[in-house]
């Protein structure tokens, strides 16, 4: 957005993401520089912005709509230049975790929850993502490779209906599998079919496996399963809703629902240098 220095007051831009707040106020800035110039600023389209009331004279702008391309690079190369100050402070705190022994001694998976919306579809190759983040999601992935920590992307489904602790997570994005609803749920599928694993999706949170059928069994029959430290707190801002088959006392129409996120792997403190 480019502001022009015509004569006016209000006109404030308003810019909120999460908990915080920003506000622009061009007309101070331009009227504030010897010569005649121009103010711009630019944002994030999840970041939520407001044009407060004009309250006299006109304020003129120029708003452009910019599009990332498919990049030339292949993936892991961060098509937006990450603020290499934030990068370094990050680095800095992962690297003392890890070399503290209590911190998962015996190794273990973080998790970070993305902050920005992206243009997830059912199509979208996940790890081909990590040229598009962004902000401190571009950080958390520099970060983690310069650590040699390989983070990735994966996703994770529901587990249970209206169960919110509790999620099965792959590698990568699926549709409307074919399956036997009769005797198996949907995210029973994903854990035997596809090799989910059942994680949680909240910290604190007692792991569980996922059952792989309607009808319980032995633990023979159920999944995988792997506990994560959530750093940041996973969220549903890039959710994906599919539709599924269950089946109760007659069979319906569900919905599952699944969301990226970045894991990264640690170590045993042992193994790590």
């Amino acid at each position: 957005m480019v502001i022009y220095p015509t004569a006016h007051e209000g006109g404030e831009l308003v810019l909120r993401h999460k908990d915080h707040e920003w506000k622009f106020d061009a007309n101070s800035l331009t009227h504030s520089q010897p010569t005649p110039s121009l103010a711009y600023v630019a944002f994030y389209s999840d970041i939520e912005h407001e044009v407060l009331k004009v309250t006299s004279g006109r304020r003129v702008t120029v708003t452009y709509n910019l599009y990332l391309v498919d990049p030339v690079s292949g993936p892991g190369a961060l098509s937006v230049a990450p603020n290499l100050e934030s990068v370094s402070n990050l680095r800095t705190a992962l690297q003392g975790l890890l070399k503290s022994p209590e911190f998962l001694p015996d190794g273990g998976t973080l998790g970070f929850g993305l902050a920005h919306l992206y243009p997830v579809t059912f199509e979208t190759e996940l790890q081909e993502m990590t040229t598009y983040l962004k902000g401190e999601d571009a950080h958390v992935y520099r970060a983690c490779r310069e650590l040699q920590l390989r983070p990735s992307l994966r996703v994770i489904y529901d587990d249970y209906r209206d169960d919110l602790e509790h999620g099965v997570m792959l590698d990568k994005i699926i549709q409307s599998p074919d399956y036997d609803y009769e005797r198996e749920s949907y995210e029973g599928f994903l854990v035997r079919e596809l090799g989910g694993v059942s994680v949680n999706k909240t910290e604190g949170t007692a792991l569980r496996r996922s059952r792989r059928s309607h009808w319980g069994g032995d633990e023979d029959d159920e999944g995988e399963s792997e506990f994560i430290t959530w750093i940041s707190p996973f969220n549903g801002r890039n959710q994906l809703q599919d539709i599924n088959t269950s089946y109760g006392n007659e069979v319906e129409v569900g919905y599952m629902y699944c969301s990226p996120c970045l894991v990264v792997r640690i170590p045993a403190a042992s193994d790590r240098v």
